[in-house]
């Protein structure tokens, strides 16, 4: 007995045919085995992509990182580390930084990224907005948040941000062909910049799913995994989303797409602008990796089904056709 997928190639095809697309680039891993691995149209497994916001979640886990080594806590404030965060922005935590309940302003931050200032000037930047809600008492997706964490988790280990990834994360799961941006700048997008491939980002995901390991080796241990996953949210109203704000919440850098009865997350995903889509759902075993260049708003949909038809497949397990 093997897998069938040839409703899920299909439907890849359909999609690149009616959008059009250049191609698609589709990993599937299912009960820690990658059972499928295919790039369409012009798309190879190796294409190195912006990600944009699946870097959120691969970002929550060098904070968790380094919340599991006592460096930092999710409940310290911004202003402990950083300058400038007074007044009403001196209740800020880190929780609310990585759950978008922070009250800084939503959207893409103009200093991020941008050559000329370093992450540290650009946090200095960022304490200057004002807030637009109390820390805590709205959620509002964004990336001005992110590059607060960022500097946060530079100031507090002593390290850099490119350095904490590749020590944390990229180093033990081999994720050769991943980065945030330029090497020689010193001002990575921490929320959005990150560069990666089908096949580096998969191993992220399959350690996800593994509560933390890969291959031997051990990245998060699996209370820490969970707490990434816990909604850090705490039921505050949404005032900014990009339109896909589940009911069940958000964690640290990770949307909870489904939770059960519980409140536990059994589905979490971190899709980006342009459709990138990563995801487990650990009620079925799976950890998988859609790679495609358009835009969210247009992919949703197709994504949808294509989680529909990888489940099924895995469900019924079926001869191949």
């Amino acid at each position: 007995m093997s897998y069938d997928f040839s409703k899920i190639e299909a439907h890849v095809q359909r999609l690149i045919e009616r959008a059009p697309l250049n191609g698609a680039a589709l990993s599937i891993a299912h009960r820690g085995a990658l059972i499928y691995e295919r790039a369409f149209g012009s798309y190879s497994l190796d294409m190195h992509v912006a990600v944009a916001s699946g870097s959120k979640w691969v970002s929550g886990a060098v904070i968790a990182s380094l919340i599991g080594d006592g460096v930092l806590h999710l409940d310290e404030r911004a202003s402990d580390y950083l300058m400038g965060f007074d007044g009403d922005k001196s209740a800020i935590t880190l929780r609310q930084l990585l759950a978008h309940t922070s009250g800084l302003p939503p959207g893409q931050a103009s200093c991020a990224g941008h050559a000329a200032r370093s992450l540290a000037a650009c946090a200095e930047r960022i304490a200057l907005s004002p807030l637009v809600a109390a820390p805590g008492k709205a959620f509002a997706y964004g990336e001005s948040a992110f590059q607060v964490v960022g500097r946060i988790a530079e100031v507090a280990s002593d390290r850099s941000w490119p350095a904490l990834f590749h020590e944390r994360i990229a180093e033990p799961l081999g994720m050769i062909a991943s980065d945030y941006g330029d090497p020689y700048t010193d001002h990575p997008r921490v929320g959005s910049g990150l560069r990666s491939t089908l096949r580096d980002y998969s191993r992220f995901v399959r350690m996800i799913a593994a509560e933390g390991a890969l291959d031997g080796a051990r990245v998060l241990a699996p209370e820490l995994i969970a707490l990434m996953h816990e909604d850090h949210t705490f039921g505050a109203p949404v005032i900014a989303s990009p339109n896909r704000f589940p009911g069940d919440g958000y964690g640290l850098g990770v949307w909870r797409d489904v939770a059960d009865a519980q409140g536990q997350a059994v589905q979490v995903s971190s899709p980006g602008a342009s459709g990138f889509t990563p995801w487990v759902d650990f009620r079925h075993g799976l950890a998988c990796v859609f790679l495609v260049r358009d835009s969210y708003q247009r992919m949703a949909a197709p994504v949808r089904e294509l989680q529909r038809l990888v489940r099924k497949a895995v469900d019924a397990k079926g001869p191949a056709k």
